[in-house]
C-alpha cells in the first residue's frame, strides 16, 4: 500500500500557540500530509484561531469534552493516513518531519513506529536544548521493542509516527492512563513490529511556560505510572514470546526508584502521604519498602546511578558526539 501520512493535533485551550503549530505543519518540505485539528471544546480563543485555516486543514470536534487520552483516540479515528503523527497544540513541527517519517518507515516492511529527536523550546519559542534519544538503534525488533520501553518511554512525545492499522489492532491509547497513555501505546505496539529511529530532530516541544504543571498533576501522574507498570506491562508481556522477565523486574525497580527520588525533591515532607499510599503495593512487590519508608519520613532519596553526576556528564558527552 502506498505511503500516506496524517498530522493530528489534539487541541485544548492553546489559542496562544495553535496558530504556530498549524503553520509549522503547512510548511513541510514534503507536502501532502493530511492535517487534522481536533479541538476538545476549548474555552479560550482556540476555535477562532483554528477557523482561520479551514480551507487548508480539516477541523473536527468530539461530541463532548473528552480529556487528553480519549481526545487522542477520537482525533486519531478522524485520520485517513496509514501513518499518524500526533503533535501537541502548543508544539511545532520542523520542516523535515513528514519527509523523515516517510524515509524511516521505508527502512523495514514491518515498521509500526517511527521516532526522531526533538528540541525543547520555551513559551516564547526560544530553543532551550536538543533532546536526543540515545538508546534507540536505527531499527529494533520485538522483543527489544518492548524491553527498551520498560523503565521509561523511549518514543518522544512530539517526534513520532505510528502505523494506524496497528493502533486500531491494539485498541488505541489506553484511556486508563490520564496523562501518559502515549507510553502505554508504545508498549502495546511493541509486539506487532519494528520501531525505527531517525537520528534527526523532527519537532519542537514546548516546556517551561507552566512551571507548576508537574506539581498540579502529581496524583494523576503517579496513578498512571502504577497502572502502566503493574497492569499494562504484564499484560503485554504475556502476549509476546522471548520476553526477559528479569529485565521486566529490573526495570520495575528502576522506575520506582526514579519516581521516589524525583518526588522526594518535589514534595515537602508533609505533602507525601498520597504518594506513599499510591506506591505502597509497587514498593512491596519490588522489595523497595525501605526506600518508600525513607521517603515517607521526609528524607531526600537518591535514585543511585541514574541520579549521579557522573551519569549526567557521560550522557552530555555522548549527546555532543552525536551532533
Amino acid at each position: 500500500m502506498a505511503f500516506s501520512h496524517s498530522f493530528v493535533v489534539p487541541s485544548y485551550n492553546h489559542g496562544r500557540f495553535i496558530g504556530e503549530t498549524i503553520e509549522s505543519l503547512l510548511d513541510q518540505d514534503l507536502p501532502g500530509s493530511e492535517i487534522v485539528v481536533c479541538d476538545d471544546h476549548s474555552t479560550d480563543n482556540s476555535r477562532e484561531v483554528i477557523e482561520r485555516y479551514r480551507d487548508r486543514i480539516r477541523i473536527v470536534h468530539p461530541p463532548r469534552r473528552l480529556g487528553m487520552m480519549p481526545n487522542y483516540n477520537f482525533a486519531t479515528t478522524q485520520a485517513t493516513g496509514q501513518w499518524v503523527s500526533l503533535l501537541g497544540s502548543d508544539d511545532r513541527a520542523l520542516r523535515g518531519f513528514a519527509r523523515l517519517v516517510r524515509e524511516g518507515a521505508s527502512r523495514t516492511p514491518n515498521a509500526v513506529v517511527v521516532t526522531g529527536d526533538y528540541d525543547q523550546i520555551d513559551g516564547e519559542g526560544r530553543r532551550i536544548r536538543a533532546e536526543k534519544v540515545l538508546s534507540m538503534r536505527p531499527v529494533i525488533r520485538p522483543p527489544e521493542t518492548f524491553h527498551t520501553q520498560l523503565a521509561a518511554p523511549k518514543v518522544p512525545p512530539v517526534a513520532n509516527a505510528f502505523h494506524r492499522p496497528s493502533w486500531e489492532k491494539v485498541g488505541g491509547f489506553p484511556e486508563q492512563a490520564t496523562l501518559i497513555g502515549d507510553w502505554g501505546l508504545w508498549l502495546r505496539l511493541a509486539p506487532l513490529g519494528d520501531f525505527v529511529h531517525v537520528a534527526q530532530p523532527l519537532a519542537e516541544y514546548r516546556v517551561s511556560y507552566r512551571p507548576n504543571i508537574a506539581y498540579e498533576r502529581r496524583i494523576e501522574a503517579l496513578r498512571d505510572d502504577v497502572y502502566i507498570v503493574l497492569t499494562l506491562i504484564p499484560e503485554v508481556a504475556r502476549q509476546m514470546s522471548g520476553v526477559d522477565m528479569k529485565h521486566v523486574e529490573t526495570a520495575r525497580r528502576a522506575r520506582l526508584r526514579s519516581l521516589i527520588a524525583s518526588y522526594s525533591k518535589m514534595l515537602a515532607p508533609d505533602d507525601r502521604a498520597f504518594a506513599v499510599e499510591i506506591l505502597r503495593d509497587w514498593a512491596s512487590q519490588t522489595g523497595l519498602v525501605h526506600m518508600l519508608e525513607r521517603f515517607a519520613r521526609g528524607e531526600t532519596v537518591s535514585a543511585g546511578w541514574r541520579d549521579s553526576a557522573l551519569r549526567r556528564v557521560l550522557r552530555d558527552i555522548y549527546k555532543a558526539l552525536r551532533r
